[in-house]
C-alpha cells in the first residue's frame, strides 16, 4: 500500500517547477488583472470517477479527501507533496485531521491513523475501542474522542486505553472537541459549551444556548466561537465561559465560524455569509450571494459566492471592490491564517495570492 500512495503522490506536476501544463486551469492574465498571483498549481492523480469532496487547511498542509477516502497531504505554500494514504473503504466516515507537533491524527471508521508530517509515512494506525462522532482532539496527555454513547472518551496515547469519560448536564451527542495542554472544550446537540480540565472530568465553566449546536467549534487567542441552530453565533470567553457578545443571523446555523483576528465570517442558510466585527460583535456586511470564505489579506477579504465567482470586499469600508471570474472551480479550501487561496478546478489544485505591492 505504502508503494502505492507514494506513486499516487508524485505523478502532482508542480508549476513551480514547470511553469506551463496543458490543463492549467487558472489563467494568470486574469489573475493579474484582479491583482492576484500564482504560487504553485498541480494535477492530482485521481483514478476513474474519484471526485475531491473536501479540501481542509490546517497548519502548514492542505488535506485533500476524495469519494473514495484517498487523503492527499500537501504542503500549501510549495505544493509538494508530504503523504498520501488510504484512509478507509469508500463509504465510511473519515473525520478532518488534527494536527499536534507535526503529527495528523485521522479519526478512520474504526481507527486512529497517526501520519507523520515530517516523515510523510503512517506511524502507526490504532482501533479505536468505541463508535466515534467527529475528529479526535489531541494534547501531549490524552486523546479525546466524543463517543456515540453521549460520552467523552479520554484515552492514553500508547494503547487508547480509555481513563476516564465525561458527558454534558443534558446527557446528550456530543458534536466538537477541542484540546489545549490545561483544558478540554465540547460541545453537544443540547446546546451546552462546556469546558473541563485536561487532566480529569472537572467542570470549569459550562454556557448553555437555547439549541442544538452540531458545528465545530473555533478557538482564536482567548475566545471561543460556537454556531448554533438557535441561529445566534455565541463567542465566549475561554477563561471562564462569559459571553463577549451574541449575534443573531436569522438562520439556523449548521457551519463553523471562521475566525480571524478582527473579523469573525458565517455563512447563514437562506441569508448568505456575514461580516462581523470580533471586538463588538456588530454585522460590518452581509453578501446573500456569498457561501464562505477563501482568505482575508489585512482589511481585504476574498469571498466565494454560490455562482463561483470571488467578491473583494473591503471589510473596513464595508463594500465590494471588485469580481473575480472563477466560473470552473470545483471545490476551495478556507484559510484564516494569511491571505493564500487555494482553488480546484477538475484536476488541478492552485494557490493564488494578492500581488505585494
Amino acid at each position: 500500500m505504502k508503494n502505492y500512495n507514494l506513486s499516487r503522490l508524485f505523478v502532482l506536476v508542480c508549476l513551480i517547477v514547470l511553469p506551463t501544463v496543458s490543463e492549467a486551469a487558472i489563467d494568470e492574465k486574469m489573475l493579474k488583472q484582479a491583482k492576484l498571483e500564482l504560487v504553485w498549481q498541480n494535477a492530482i492523480s485521481l483514478n476513474a470517477k474519484e471526485q475531491v469532496q473536501r479540501i481542509n487547511v490546517l497548519g502548514d498542509n492542505l488535506y485533500i479527501f476524495t469519494n473514495t477516502n484517498y487523503l492527499f497531504c500537501l504542503d500549501r505554500n510549495t505544493g509538494k507533496p508530504v503523504f498520501g494514504i488510504s484512509a478507509a473503504e469508500a463509504g465510511l466516515p473519515v473525520f478532518e485531521p488534527t494536527v499536534y507537533k507535526n503529527t495528523a491524527y485521522i479519526v478512520a471508521a474504526d481507527k486512529l491513523i497517526a501520519m507523520g508530517l515530517e516523515q510523510g509515512a503512517e506511524l502507526h494506525s490504532k482501533k479505536i475501542p468505541f463508535i466515534v462522532s467527529s475528529s479526535a482532539a489531541v494534547n501531549s496527555t490524552y486523546f479525546y474522542f466524543a463517543g456515540k454513547d453521549h460520552l467523552l472518551h479520554a484515552c492514553d496515547p500508547k494503547g487508547l486505553r480509555e481513563v476516564f469519560v465525561a458527558s454534558s448536564s443534558s446527557k446528550s451527542d456530543i458534536t466538537s472537541i477541542l484540546a489545549t495542554e490545561d483544558e478540554v472544550f465540547f460541545t453537544t446537540q443540547g446546546g451546552n459549551v462546556l469546558c473541563m480540565t485536561a487532566g480529569m472530568p472537572r467542570k470549569i465553566w459550562q454556557y448553555d444556548a437555547v439549541g442544538e449546536i452540531t458545528a465545530g467549534l473555533v478557538k482564536n487567542g482567548d475566545w471561543i466561537y460556537a454556531s448554533g441552530k438557535d441561529t445566534n453565533l455565541y463567542k465566549l470567553n475561554a477563561e471562564n465561559g462569559d459571553l463577549a457578545w451574541k449575534f443573531r443571523s436569522g438562520s439556523v446555523l449548521t457551519q463553523s465560524a471562521r475566525a480571524t483576528e478582527k473579523v469573525v465570517y458565517q455563512y447563514a442558510p437562506l441569508k448568505g455569509l456575514f461580516a462581523v466585527d470580533a471586538n463588538s460583535g456588530k454585522q460590518m456586511w452581509l453578501l446573500p450571494e456569498a457561501v464562505d470564505l477563501l482568505a482575508q489579506d489585512s482589511n481585504t477579504a476574498y469571498i466565494i459566492n454560490r455562482d463561483k465567482t470571488c467578491t473583494v470586499m473591503d471589510n473596513k469600508e464595508a463594500k465590494k471592490i471588485y469580481t473575480i471570474n472563477f466560473a470552473s472551480i470545483t471545490k476551495f479550501g478556507v484559510n484564516t491564517s494569511d491571505s493564500k487561496m487555494y482553488i480546484m478546478e477538475g484536476k488541478n489544485i492552485s494557490c493564488i495570492r494578492p500581488i505585494k505591492k
